[in-house]
């Protein structure tokens, strides 16, 4: 048997199958009466079929009021914005100025680097960081510390080996 011959074998068992119990469920809605039965099997029209799910008025007036009152206050702020920015504005703060003084310094700064650079020789390092230098007794202390942990490493190994 092919397979378009097995499903049609198959196709028409749960046909008949499906008319024996239709035949079956309309004599148990006799004896328990016409009222149950309807009530119990829902018909194919009355189904719903998962989709598009839809909003009640309620919802939608609730979100347009709640949209109308965004765009109300982001109205209410930019026409606030227009007339701020409309209003004249404030004296400005006079400019400030530098000081003859300060002025002269920066120009022989100016003129110092100019000169470095013209001549070639390189910016004056920056004095290294002074080194630290560890006390004497401070290495010793170091040094017991050391042996005292290799000395407990080591006997852990010689009792592990026992």
């Amino acid at each position: 048997m092919t397979d378009i011959a097995k499903y049609l074998a198959l196709q028409t068992a749960l046909v008949n199958e499906k008319a024996k119990l239709e035949a079956r469920l309309g004599e148990i809605s006799k004896v328990l009466g016409a009222d149950l039965a309807v009530a119990a099997a829902p018909s194919p029209a009355t189904t719903t079929t998962p989709g598009k799910r839809s909003l009640s008025e309620a919802t939608k007036a609730k979100m347009r009021a709640a949209h109308q009152a965004r765009w109300a206050a982001k109205k209410a702020h930019l026409a606030v914005k227009a007339t701020v920015e409309a209003s004249p504005k404030a004296e400005p703060k006079p400019k400030r100025k530098i000081s003859p003084e300060a002025k002269a310094r920066m120009i022989a700064g100016a003129k110092k680097r100019w000169a470095n650079s013209k001549s070639g020789a390189a910016p004056a390092p920056a004095p290294a960081p002074k080194k630290r230098k560890l006390s004497a007794e401070g290495r010793a202390n170091i040094i017991t510390a050391t042996k005292a942990r290799w000395a407990k490493v080591n006997a852990l190994k010689a009792k592990a080996a026992k």
